[in-house]
């Protein structure tokens, strides 16, 4: 392998290990309630589209402060998101698309604590020296006590 080469495999490999830090990220933020943290590692001009059972299509960091900032109002006492299977796809040096498994616990005051099971789909862009997202979709494959609408993991 060429010098030239060898640099651009390195450099994959390495942007790759970051995107993965950066999923990991979100979910360690969201689980210690650190929502600015959670913010910033999106774009200015993100789109988060959680589904509707939860909110409406987010456009913009702003947007998504905004709820946040009013996560004690869902009435959860804590959750725990749990991510596996991280799949990276490049499309240029700056740009990749994420598909991400998810487990998440809610803990809810009363009643049964809701869990889901799906994936993230993200859209990444290096942003100065690092990554952040630019787009999430939350797809939903199962889930117990937590019956809103949600986007389905596989459309039928």
């Amino acid at each position: 392998m060429k010098t030239k080469e060898m640099d651009a495999a390195l450099q994959k490999l390495v942007d790759k290990d970051v995107i993965v830090d950066l999923v990991h990220r979100y979910s360690f933020y969201f689980d210690h309630r650190r929502f600015e943290e959670v913010t910033m590692i999106f774009t200015e001009d993100c789109v988060i589209d959680y589904g509707r059972g939860i909110a409406p299509l987010i456009q913009g960091r702003a947007e998504l402060a905004a709820l946040l900032s009013n996560a004690d109002a869902t009435g959860f006492l804590g959750t725990s998101h749990h991510n596996a299977n991280v799949w990276i796809t490049f499309d240029g040096p700056d740009r990749a698309d994420v598909a991400t498994s998810l487990y998440a616990w809610h803990h809810a005051p009363q009643g049964p604590n809701p869990r889901v099971w799906g994936y993230y789909y993200d859209k990444v862009v290096r942003a100065g020296d690092g990554w952040l997202i630019a787009y999430r979709q939350l797809r939903i494959g199962g889930q117990e006590n937590f019956d809103i609408e949600w986007i389905p993991l596989i459309e039928r």
